[in-house]
């Protein structure tokens, strides 16, 4: 399986791609642009058939409808669901309108995700929404907004809680691999240098 990356929204969101050799693909966190994500696509030559949502905030979801009404199948956790068809993924706070879907599948902590023999392992971290998750993959963990390079996510949107953001780092850093980390915003890191340099841990 392939991994790409592009920056994508006002917000710059990280938007990654698993592909395999197939031409199948995965997008994790679309962003607000479907057409910026779809054009990569077709120039990678892939075809988008999953989404997977670290959460439900607008940035990280906005072009979700657009994508599901190209045939692509969007997952989120069962306590962000609510947030892509209410004003509670924080788009009007931004002055973003976000086309309101239902998810097509929701998950929950310990969920296997299987793309073609991928493996996406759904790991619970709530703290910047309530139900935010991280995706445990041999790549690396896809964090959202959970854990940034040297940082971690806001608790002071929505339905975000600081008591559940430290649960949820704590639970990260007892992980016994020193995994890769792609967030939902800024620079890939690893938990090793998190656990070393990361104030808010």
């Amino acid at each position: 399986m392939k991994l790409y990356h592009i920056f994508t929204g006002e917000l710059g969101v990280n938007t990654y791609f698993l592909a395999d050799e197939a031409g199948r693909a995965a997008v994790i966190d679309p962003g607000e642009d479907a057409n910026a994500v779809l054009a990569f696509a077709k120039k990678k030559g892939f075809e988008i058939e999953t989404c997977y949502l670290t959460h439900g905030h607008f940035d990280h979801m906005g072009c979700c409808k657009a994508l599901q009404d190209a045939g692509v199948k969007i997952y989120v956790s069962q306590a962000d669901a609510d947030k892509l068809y209410t004003d509670k993924n924080d788009g009007a706070m931004f002055g973003h309108s976000v086309e309101p879907l239902r998810a097509d599948f929701t998950i929950k902590d310990g969920d296997v995700l299987d793309f073609y023999g991928f493996s996406l392992r759904v790991m619970e971290t709530p703290g910047h929404t309530a139900g935010s998750v991280c995706f445990l993959t041999e790549l690396g963990i896809f964090s959202g907004d959970t854990l940034f390079y040297e940082s971690v996510g806001r608790t002071d949107l929505s339905d975000g809680d600081d008591a559940d953001m430290a649960r949820s780092l704590e639970k990260l850093m007892s992980l016994d691999k020193n995994y890769t980390v792609y967030p939902g915003h800024g620079r890939a890191t690893t938990l090793e240098h998190e656990k070393e340099f990361n104030p808010y841990l």
